[in-house]
């Protein structure tokens, strides 16, 4: 999950440019390759077409070393006993976001023989778009992974139908949004969780008279805001036709960011505030307050995801509690309210390394039905493959995943970072009530317009 993304940060970002060498071979951890059990369902034998497979596989990832996780770490063992002459190179960028795409581009443009990569796929398209990524259904070897793995879940560059990088368990799962509610509040107040945003206003006075807001959202953390669009704006460009082609053709210039549809979008946002859906204050409101006012029963609900769900079953409410999740409210004239599809996926660099065949043989071994459902309950991870997921035990977990069926990619992985850090602020001001529907639009379609002029939008 970038502001929202550095929320599952797993360890310090690397500061300091000049010692990307060093600490890159700091980070670098091979795998122990003790005895483990097989995992029901077979071996992982590598293709024969591929003969015996040897030496270093390189994997560039960010996070946590693999081999510390067991469920993660299995998989790698077990490939490598059935494999001896495999050796797995961690190399392990810690933190998320700007730096570290910066440090993974920096390894591979130094010439290191990277084999695999685990990347967010917010980066994708700008990593495909400068061919840094190779083309996986090229080769007829990764057939039968990609479809293991619903077309939904597949991403490539602007423009491309092609498939760069995808989700498993072992890319540690898949991630969506919600609409977590306390239901015991809900009940104090003779309600159900609501179905529309109508249904949402028609809230404000029943839970004002329990000292208590509709919704919060962590606007203070600007990168949350943009989750706000993600919620809004599809319902409204559907009526019309598919969301992901309107965002880019918005992207080409087709269409502005001032548009009626955008100008919509963010004016339902901007009523959330007017109306007292918002709780009052959200727009400086951080991710860990907003937790503390959604246990404190200051709010009865609060708009996010299953990266959220771990945080709020530990945290200690002070009102009674009882957790749940309900999809997206809708807008006016929408059937379907679409949550995110979300994920750190599994790629190759465009650069062929020598491993090329063994990560082939790896990632068929790994999207194998008994090992991804064996990861997704050793780390309590959604998968994109939707029978492992009877694996998902907890009760409220599974709440979520109904909601996978309608969900769609991020539209802020469509456009540019730079789109994206604009309209973070620019929605963080809607929510604070500092500007107007209109002024976000023609700020965002300024920041395009620039982007185009000089070249560096996707479509230049």
């Amino acid at each position: 999950m970038h502001g929202r993304r550095d929320v599952l940060r797993l360890g310090a970002v690397i500061a300091a440019g000049g010692l990307v060498a060093p600490l890159l071979a700091a980070c670098a951890t091979p795998s122990a390759s003790g005895s483990v059990a097989p995992f029901a369902g077979g071996s992982p034998t590598p293709a024969s077409s591929r003969g015996a497979l040897s030496g270093p596989i390189t994997v560039l990832m960010a996070g946590a070393d693999p081999s510390a996780e067991p469920a993660l770490k299995r998989v790698y063992d077990e490939f490598k006993a059935k494999n001896p002459g495999i050796e797995w190179d961690f190399r392990v960028i810690p933190g998320f976001g700007a730096e570290w795409d910066r440090l993974a581009r920096a390894l591979l443009e130094a010439g290191e023989p990277v084999g695999l990569v685990m990347i967010d796929g917010l980066y994708v398209r700008a990593w495909a778009r400068d061919g840094l990524l190779a083309d996986l259904g090229a080769d007829p070897a990764m057939a039968d992974v990609l479809a293991r793995v619903p077309p939904s879940f597949h991403l490539g560059g602007p423009g491309e139908t092609t498939t760069r990088a995808f989700p498993l368990a072992l890319s540690r799962g898949v991630l969506t949004t919600g609409l977590y509610f306390n239901k015991a509040l809900l009940d104090q107040a003779g309600l159900e969780p609501p179905r529309t945003i109508a249904d949402f206003k028609a809230m404000v006075a029943p839970l004002a008279a329990l000292g208590a807001a509709p919704l919060v959202h962590c606007s203070g953390d600007v990168s949350f805001n943009t989750l706000l669009v993600t919620w809004v704006l599809p319902m409204i460009a559907e009526r019309t036709g598919d969301p992901l082609e309107f965002v880019e053709r918005t992207i080409r210039g087709e269409v502005g960011y001032d548009s009626p549809e955008w100008t919509e979008a963010f004016q339902v946002i901007a009523d959330l505030r007017t109306s007292g859906v918002l709780l009052d204050g959200s727009g400086a409101t951080d991710y860990a307050t907003m937790q503390l006012l959604f246990l404190q029963g200051k709010a009865a609900m609060t708009y996010n995801g299953t990266w959220l769900l771990a945080s709020l079953q530990k945290g200690t409410p002070t009102v009674p509690f009882e957790l749940h999740v309900a999809p997206l409210p809708r807008i006016d004239r929408a059937s379907t309210a679409r949550s995110i599809l979300a994920w750190g996926g599994l790629a190759m660099p465009a650069k062929a390394a020598a491993s090329r065949d063994s990560v082939v043989a790896f990632l068929d071994y790994a999207s194998r039905p008994e090992v991804d459902q064996a990861v997704v309950e050793g780390l309590h991870v959604y998968s994109p493959i939707a029978a492992s997921n009877v694996g998902i035990h907890d009760a409220v977990a599974r709440e979520f995943l109904p909601m996978f069926k309608d969900a769609i990619p991020p539209l802020n992985w469509l456009w540019e970072p730079e789109i994206e850090a604009e309209m973070d602020d620019q929605v963080q001001a809607l929510v604070k009530g500092d500007t107007d529907p209109a002024s976000v639009g023609k700020a965002i379609e300024a920041v395009a317009q620039d982007l185009r002029a000089s070249g560096r939008s996707y479509y230049s």
